[in-house]
Order: C-alpha cells, then sequence, then structure tokens
C-alpha cells in the first residue's frame, strides 16, 4: 500500500542524508510494515513543497508510552514508530 507522511525541512533532511532512519507518528495512522510511503517536505508555515522522496515501512513497533501528543490521543490511538528503509 503506498502512504504520503509530510515532514518539517529539517527533519526531511535528516531522512533523506540517511542520518535519521525512523518516524514516530501517532498511531491512528494505517501503515504497515513494507508500504512504500512519500515523504514530503513542508514548508516554514506547514504547507507541502514539491520535495519528496520515496521510503518503504520495516519494523513498526507501536506503543503508547511517549509524550509528543496530548494524553487524549496517545490514550485514543497510541503511537507508531517507523523504521525507514530504501525503497526498491
Amino acid at each position: 500500500m503506498e502512504r504520503k507522511i509530510h515532514l518539517d525541512k529539517e527533519i526531511f533532511e535528516q531522512v533523506k542524508s540517511g542520518e535519521k532512519k525512523f518516524e514516530v507518528r501517532l498511531g491512528n495512522e494505517e501503515i504497515e510494515e513494507g508500504d512504500l510511503i512519500t515523504i514530503i517536505q513542508r514548508d516554514e508555515d506547514g504547507k507541502p513543497t514539491d520535495n519528496k522522496m520515496m521510503k518503504k515501512a520495516g519494523n513498526i513497533t507501536a506503543t503508547k508510552d511517549l509524550s509528543f501528543w496530548s494524553d487524549e490521543d496517545v490514550n485514543k490511538f497510541g503511537f507508531k514508530i517507523i523504521q525507514l528503509e530504501e525503497s526498491e
């Protein structure tokens, strides 16, 4: 399945360079191991740019033990930690 996620420029560049190989998302996203993910860079206003790359979802670990989002959302959805691998 193909999915899309948006990242701020700094994090987008870290993924692109290979420095960052995982992504933590709210668990309400339906991303499964093996999905192809189009990663789209956001500008300073949060709007998508034309900068994109393709990755494949590797190992996914679901947890409720992080504090980036509200307790209500965490309790409802949990988290997905997505290992990003090169797409073929």
